[in-house]
């Protein structure tokens, strides 16, 4: 499985000064390499990464109201959450629709 979060794995903590960025974890494996995990593994992995994101950016946020973090950090961190569960998200529906898709194959 590819790293869902794409582009994202790449900001690791660039910018960030007092507020703690991103903590990107490492792709499983690349399909068809023999990859160490699976599915399952990978998924809660990438669901736990959605989490810290998400308490980063309320950490952030928590920051600039005390005057710790500034505006920039905020936003960075917020929109970095939102894109990391939009795309959380994206697959979650792909999931789906592939389970209905199965679903309905008659036997």
């Amino acid at each position: 499985m590819s790293d869902p979060l794409g582009p994202l794995s790449q900001l690791g903590t660039q910018g960030l000064n007092k507020v703690q960025g991103p903590k990107i974890v490492a792709p499983v494996g690349e399909p068809g390499k023999g990859s160490q995990g699976d599915f399952k593994s990978a998924l809660l992995e990438q669901i736990e990464q959605v989490n810290r994101l998400q308490q980063d950016a309320e950490q952030a946020k928590i920051g600039a109201a005390t005057g710790e973090a500034s505006l920039e950090e905020v936003i960075t961190a917020t929109e970095t959450a939102d894109t990391a569960f939009r795309m959380l998200l994206a697959v979650r529906n792909k999931l789906v629709d592939a389970y209905d898709e199965v679903k309905n194959i008659r036997v």
